[in-house]
C-alpha cells in the first residue's frame, strides 16, 4: 500500500482502532463494568478491583478523555473528592458488556454454574441477550452479515493494547463478574484481535493473516496456534500451494461476533465528519446497515438498560440508567 492510499484507507482518527486500544483492556473493562453496578468513587473501585493507584488512574484519565465518563465533585468529612459517572457515550457500552457475559457463559467451560442470569423485566424470564438488527427486530448473527472493509489492500491493522498480567487474573478469578478468561484472549492482545476481525471478513490463510496485519511469521503463529487452542478457529488443510493450512472460526469464534459488532457501532462516534466507517456490517436479510441491539429470547422485545437486572445468588442490580 503507497503512503496516499494508507491514507485515504485510514482517515484521521481511526475510529476502531481507538476504540479497540480503549476496551481492549481487561482493567477497562472492568472499571466500566464496576460502574454500571454503581461502584463510582476512586477509593471504591481500587479496592473492588484490587488495582494499584497507577494503573486505576491511567485507566480512569483514558476514560475521562475519551468522553466515557465524567469526574463529579462530591464532599466528604474533610474536603472536595470526585467520584467518575457515566456519559451518554459510556452508557452506550452495555450492550457490550452484555455480549461479553453471553458469550463466556454460553461458550466457556464452568462459566455457565458461575455467572448470574439475566432477567427480562418486561416478560420476567431469563435471557441470553441474542443480537439483533435494529431496522428489523429480527435476530442476526454472523452468517447474516456481509462485511465491507474500508479497502481491499488489508483489515484494520492490529492496535497496541496491554496484556492483562497472569496474576492480577488470578487475583479476580474468586469473582465470576470480575473475570473474563476466555474473553481477553481476543480482545486483551492486539494481534488476536486482528486474527478474529481479519477472519470474520474472510481471511483464511498464514499468507493472508501475514500479509493483512504485517504479523511477523512467528508472532503468528503463536497466536493462530493459541485461538485453536482455545476453540475460537480450527484448522483445515488448504487448496493453495503457499500455505499448508487454512484457518476458519468455529461456532464459538463466530459466536463472538456480537461483542465485535458493538465495538464497531460505538467506534463510530469517533468518526471526523464526512469520514468513512473503517468497516461496515450489512444485515443481509433486510438490506439494512446494521445497527446492533440486543434481544428478549422469549418475547423478542429489544432489551433496554432500565429493563433488565440480573439474577442469581447476588441480586445484582440493574446497569446504571441516566439519572
Amino acid at each position: 500500500m503507497t503512503e496516499a492510499t494508507a491514507q485515504r484507507a485510514r482517515p484521521a482518527g481511526d475510529p476502531l482502532r481507538r476504540a479497540l486500544e480503549l476496551l481492549g483492556d481487561q482493567w477497562t473493562l472492568l472499571i466500566l463494568q464496576s460502574l454500571f453496578l454503581r461502584f463510582r468513587r476512586y477509593e471504591e473501585l481500587r479496592l473492588r478491583l484490587g488495582i494499584s493507584p497507577t494503573a486505576l488512574s491511567g485507566r480512569l484519565r483514558a476514560m475521562v478523555d475519551a468522553g466515557m465518563l465524567v469526574r463529579t465533585p462530591y464532599r466528604d468529612t474533610r474536603r472536595t473528592r470526585h467520584e467518575y459517572r457515566l456519559t451518554e457515550r459510556g452508557l452506550e457500552l452495555w450492550p457490550l458488556l452484555i455480549s461479553i457475559w453471553a458469550w463466556e457463559r454460553e461458550w466457556v467451560e464452568g462459566r455457565r454454574a458461575v455467572l448470574p442470569t439475566l432477567i427480562h423485566l418486561d416478560c420476567e424470564l431469563a435471557t441470553s441477550a441474542p443480537l439483533g438488527c435494529a431496522s428489523c427486530e429480527r435476530r442476526v448473527d454472523a452468517r447474516d452479515i456481509r462485511a465491507r472493509r474500508l479497502d481491499d489492500t488489508g483489515v484494520v491493522e492490529a492496535t497496541a493494547t496491554k496484556r492483562f498480567r497472569r496474576k492480577d487474573a488470578e487475583s479476580l478469578a474468586g469473582d465470576p463478574l470480575m473475570f473474563f478468561p476466555d474473553t481477553m484472549e481476543l480482545l486483551g492482545d492486539r494481534w488476536s484481535t486482528g486474527l478474529v476481525v481479519s477472519a470474520l471478513l474472510g481471511a483464511r490463510h498464514f499468507s493472508e493473516f501475514e500479509r493483512e496485519l504485517g504479523i511477523g511469521p512467528s508472532v503468528l503463529s503463536a497466536r493462530l496456534s493459541r485461538l485453536v487452542d482455545v476453540g475460537v478457529l480450527r484448522t483445515g488443510i488448504a487448496k493453495t500451494r503457499t500455505d499448508a493450512h487454512d484457518y476458519r472460526l468455529t461456532a464459538k469464534g463466530l459466536a463472538f461476533f456480537p461483542a465485535l459488532a458493538f465495538i464497531a457501532e460505538w467506534s463510530r462516534g469517533f468518526e471526523i465528519p464526512g469520514q468513512t466507517p473503517d468497516i461496515t456490517l450489512d444485515h443481509v436479510d433486510c438490506g439494512n446497515r446494521l445497527t446492533p441491539i440486543l434481544l428478549c429470547d422469549h418475547c423478542w422485545r429489544p432489551l433496554l438498560r432500565n429493563r433488565v437486572r440480573f439474577g442469581g445468588p447476588a441480586q445484582l442490580p440493574a446497569p446504571e440508567v441516566r439519572e
